[in-house]
């Protein structure tokens, strides 16, 4: 996981270079450089986005720290999106301290990914990190489009969603609760996320889209159920924060589509097709699938 101790290190240097300005931000980027599962997230989508310096990026909804690694270590120009805008203070200070003279670079925006306000044919690249499942009704399907929309001819995107073994479901959560913080819903209860597997994977995500598949990927925790045991149990979760890194390099490991793992995320790297050239927005147009 190369990728991963890449962005730890700038996880790190983030916290050091933000401490004498905001310490509140800088202590937690170096008590928690990313979460645990996004260590292989956010790794693969380093490893198969393919950035190059001018390219200009979207990022959908995803936890920030990879949009800023891109903006500060690759040269491209980063939008960094969100239904709500929580992240502006903490980013704005991140990107202040990483970019100096270049921070125009990192541009944050509020962004309904159902309803994305950027012409066609946009951007080079996009991704979307564990985001697009959190989106009710069809807002998935819908998000998949505008993403294929505002993406140029031969573009790349990448999308991380929650895998299930075991068939695909959907997850709702009390009124309030901290988890659903953006769910506005007067419901007691309330959409959360969902879990996909191959039919509803290739039904919600990929047709609709029509953007042709490029790469498919599982990733997960292959022995030790480290999320279960230690890092979403109380009291453990807050004294277990340092952690996360190591857990990830010692549990997290790349999955067969039908190996089970208790926590799994399946990977997408998708393209959209130039002129003359349709999408083949199956899994099963991907090499890594068959293996």
């Amino acid at each position: 996981m190369a990728s991963a101790r890449s962005l730890f290190r700038f996880g790190l240097v983030v916290g050091l270079r933000t401490v004498p300005v905001a310490p509140r931000h800088g202590l937690k980027r170096l008590i928690l450089p990313l979460d645990y599962i996004r260590y292989a997230e956010d790794g693969y989508v380093l490893e198969h986005l393919d950035v190059r310096p001018g390219h200009l990026v979207l990022d959908v909804g995803s936890p920030k720290l990879l949009s800023l690694f891109l903006a500060a270590r690759t040269g491209a120009r980063v939008h960094a999106t969100d239904l709500l805008g929580y992240f502006f203070g903490a980013y704005g200070a991140y990107a202040d301290r990483m970019l100096g003279a270049h921070r125009d670079r990192y541009v944050m925006r509020t962004e309904d990914a159902r309803a994305l306000r950027y012409r066609d044919e946009t951007f080079d690249r996009g991704f979307s990190i564990s985001a697009i499942e959190h989106i009710p009704g069809d807002g998935d399907r819908i998000a998949m489009r505008e993403i294929a929309r505002v993406l140029k001819p031969g573009g790349l995107c990448c999308v991380t969603v929650p895998w299930s073994d075991r068939g695909y479901v959907e997850e709702f959560k009390r009124r309030g609760d901290p988890d659903a913080y953006w769910a506005g819903s007067d419901a007691e209860r309330v959409f959360y996320q969902r879990a996909y597997d191959r039919t509803t994977l290739e039904d919600r995500l990929l047709s609709p889209s029509g953007l042709e598949v490029v790469d498919v990927s599982f990733w997960g925790e292959r022995w030790l159920p480290a999320e279960r045991l230690f890092l979403s149990r109380q009291p453990l979760r807050y004294a277990m924060l340092p952690l996360h890194f190591p857990l990830a390099l010692l549990c997290l490991a790349r999955l067969g589509e039908r190996e089970p793992s208790r926590k799994k995320v399946a990977c997408l790297t998708l393209r959209r097709p130039t002129a003359g050239q349709p999408g083949r927005a199956r899994i099963c147009a991907s090499r890594e699938a068959k293996e």
